[in-house]
């Protein structure tokens, strides 16, 4: 408990910025509307922007946005079969859980930011059950990539990208 009280008071308050990064992020979801007009799906992606660029600039992310996320997933349970939801959300959750509990038990080290965890079931909610473990495992494998020039690239931000991108892919005909 001490621990974490000495690494809050030598924690960086600084804010990063990053306005081609943004920029990309909400033509994005621009983009996503425009190929869906799906109110709620836009919404969703804009919510996920903001969570994600927020975890890059700061590495945090608002409990407010988080809790619209989680809200934003379950309202778009009503056009869709519950169980397979949960098959999604537990596809989408399940390659990022074994890669934590590898971490901890092999190098006792945490791998996963508590916060990521509060986003993933909003994503996996939003996803189909046949896409959902796919694009969680697309999400690590760009991480592992990117991690070799980028060493403290938030997982969010890149689950952002991997989410719009499939949505992008769906949306234009492509899978």
């Amino acid at each position: 408990m001490i621990e974490n009280c000495i690494d809050l008071t030598n924690e960086n308050d600084e804010v990063s910025r990053f306005p081609f990064i943004s920029l990309v992020m909400f033509s994005l979801v621009a983009l996503i509307y425009y190929l869906s007009s799906d109110l709620l799906l836009m919404a969703f992606c804009f919510c996920l922007a903001i969570a994600a660029y927020t975890d890059a600039c700061k590495r945090w992310i608002p409990d407010f946005i988080i809790y619209l996320l989680l809200a934003i997933s379950i309202y778009s349970l009503h056009s869709k079969v519950l169980l397979l939801s949960l098959f999604s959300l537990s596809f989408y959750i399940t390659p990022v859980v074994l890669l934590s509990i590898y971490g901890y038990v092999v190098k006792k080290e945490s791998w996963i930011a508590s916060g990521d965890y509060y986003v993933f079931p909003s994503i996996g909610l939003m996803l189909s059950p046949e896409y959902a473990a796919g694009t969680m495992l697309a999400t690590l494998a760009i991480m592992l990539v990117l991690m070799r020039w980028i060493k403290q690239i938030p997982l969010i931000t890149v689950a952002y990208f991997t989410f719009t991108g499939f949505n992008i892919c769906l949306l234009s005909g492509y899978l």
